[in-house]
């Protein structure tokens, strides 16, 4: 609907790239179309990349092809990575091609998908109306883990109907609207980040993807949300002290 209302509007931006929301709607459904062609509804697809704006192509992607995405951290160590792996028992692993010798050094049995690849495909309008008009509100939408404290890290799956709930109702109280831009701090395989992401498809607003390396340089900080004039801060207590 975002898409529709206002095609040309920057949707997601990082440091590299801007995406509008007409080109993340094309580029998610030519993902969707081919990911369609190799997976069955409901698969799991591990989105094994750093945080970007590509990552989101990545997550909507699943989601027009009747998956479920989970980001896995390129960050985490080996082993953990491997953990999510045996629980998911995904039939592929997306990548990107920054990324993609890191990903071949995890011993993956499946099918490593490389983005860039993935997105020369065309489209496939009448597979992808099939999905949608088959799918239910209970559907898996994303997956994430917890941190492994307790000796394995768990896996929580929430569904379409959870987030839609949620998402009007936290729109509403924080009156986020189409006007606002959003500072996203919270990495995509937490929580907040969700707040982050849906807020921003629900209201047609503008996500700008804060790097990391930013919050230990508080000048560098106060210079790119003022300069990208964010107006919403979804932060973790310790990131906004």
């Amino acid at each position: 609907q975002s898409a529709q209302r206002t095609p040309q509007k920057a949707a997601f931006i990082d440091t590299k790239r801007t995406y509008t929301y007409g080109e993340l709607e094309a580029a998610a459904r030519r993902l969707g179309s081919f990911l369609a062609k190799e997976l069955p509804v409901h698969s799991p697809v591990p989105v094994f990349m750093d945080k970007s704006v590509e990552a989101i192509v990545a997550f909507l992607g699943s989601v027009y092809a009747g998956c479920f995405y989970v980001m896995v951290d390129t960050g985490h160590p080996i082993g953990r990575v491997k953990r999510i792996l045996d629980t998911l028992e995904p039939k592929v692993l997306l990548t990107d091609k920054k990324r993609e010798k890191q990903a071949r050094e995890l011993g993956f049995s499946g099918k490593i998908l490389i983005l860039e690849d993935c997105l020369e495909s065309p489209e496939d309008s009448r597979l992808l109306r099939q999905i949608r008009r088959q799918s239910k509100d209970t559907d898996p939408l994303y997956g994430m883990f917890t941190s492994g404290s307790t000796g394995s890290p768990k896996g929580v799956v929430a569904a379409h109907r959870g987030v839609i709930d949620f998402i009007d109702s936290f729109t509403e109280l924080f009156e986020i609207t189409g006007e606002d831009i959003l500072g996203n701090q919270a990495p995509f395989d937490f929580d907040v980040s969700v707040k982050d992401i849906y807020s921003t498809l629900k209201t047609g607003a503008t996500m700008v993807l804060i790097p990391k390396q930013f919050f230990s340089f508080p000048a560098k900080l106060l210079d790119y949300i003022s300069w990208h004039r964010v107006t919403t801060l979804i932060w973790a207590v310790s990131a906004l002290c």
